[in-house]
């Protein structure tokens, strides 16, 4: 998402766009498909050539790095998880928070007030899964953090001490590119979301996106687009409610049809274009205005 707000900048504001390398060694992030190619430079390079003409923007799991106060320029910290940091930098000129319940986490314990911008997904990559009645009624789960592992035991265990398994499945998946998920969402009726604390939670919404219907915890920042009809969630640890929901599937495994239908809905509100029109906005009235 950071790199979507230097795209914004570079786009709309025709500014010039670097991203500063804050680890060593060499890494890539394959999920995501990049329309522009900035020029990367260290840090130590960005201490260079920093002036107080420039904007710079990261996340809080760069307060270590203490930038707040150690840059000369406007600075912006965009919010996007309440887990990802030990002490937030309180030295930054503005804060964007990406959810509602990250917003409230960093004003009860830091005291630091931000206005909410939304991430957005790639809806025409996801929205192109196949009919309904066609899809498996395995349940998916995406098994790359090993909280969700953890979790998951936990709620098996529980389940089976109520019911007998039956016909209930899992498709277990990890480690895919942005292309690949939508191709396989796109193929099953249930996905099982058991993230403790999400900022906002991108697979969730993805899944939604694809026909998928969301079983499991909110994540916190889930509440700003799980809702009653579009979903089977319920908060970290109540377990009962999302075995209930199991079971009534392993019955009849179509049940969340219209759910599935209110969440292809819901997920249209998360767009690229309500994000550029949001930054934008913020953007021309807090950073280039006058």
């Amino acid at each position: 998402m950071l790199y979507q707000i230097g795209r914004i900048c570079f786009d709309v504001f025709n500014t010039p766009v670097f991203i500063v390398q804050t680890y060593s060694g060499k890494r890539g992030d394959h999920r995501f498909l990049y329309d522009y190619e900035f020029p990367t430079i260290s840090i130590k390079k960005m201490l260079e050539i920093v002036t107080p003409d420039d904007i710079f923007f990261c996340n809080p799991v760069h307060s270590n790095h203490a930038f707040g106060q150690r840059l000369p320029c406007q600075k912006v910290m965009y919010i996007q998880g309440a887990n990802t940091f030990t002490v937030l930098d309180m030295h930054f000129d503005h804060y964007i928070s990406n959810s509602t319940f990250v917003q409230q986490h960093v004003r009860k314990y830091y005291q630091v007030d931000s206005e909410i911008i939304n991430p957005f997904i790639n809806n025409d990559l996801f929205s192109k899964g196949i009919s309904w009645n066609k899809r498996s009624n395995h349940i998916l789960l995406l098994t790359y953090k090993k909280e969700t592992i953890f979790e998951f035991k936990q709620l098996m265990r529980r389940y089976m001490e109520k019911h007998a398994l039956g016909s209930l499945s899992f498709k277990k998946i990890q480690n895919l590119s942005q292309k690949r998920l939508s191709t396989i969402m796109g193929q099953y009726k249930y996905y099982l979301s058991l993230t403790p604390v999400e900022g906002f939670g991108l697979p969730a919404l993805e899944a939604m996106s694809s026909g998928c219907v969301v079983l499991g915890f909110n994540g916190y920042g889930g509440r700003d687009y799980f809702t009653a009809n579009n979903s089977y969630v319920a908060e970290y640890r109540d377990y009962d409610p999302i075995i209930k929901c199991l079971y009534e599937i392993n019955r009849n495994p179509g049940v969340g049809f219209s759910r599935s239908q209110k969440a292809m809905d819901t997920a249209k509100q998360f767009t690229f274009a309500r994000y550029k029109r949001e930054w934008t906005h913020f953007l021309e009235s807090r950073i280039f205005h006058g």
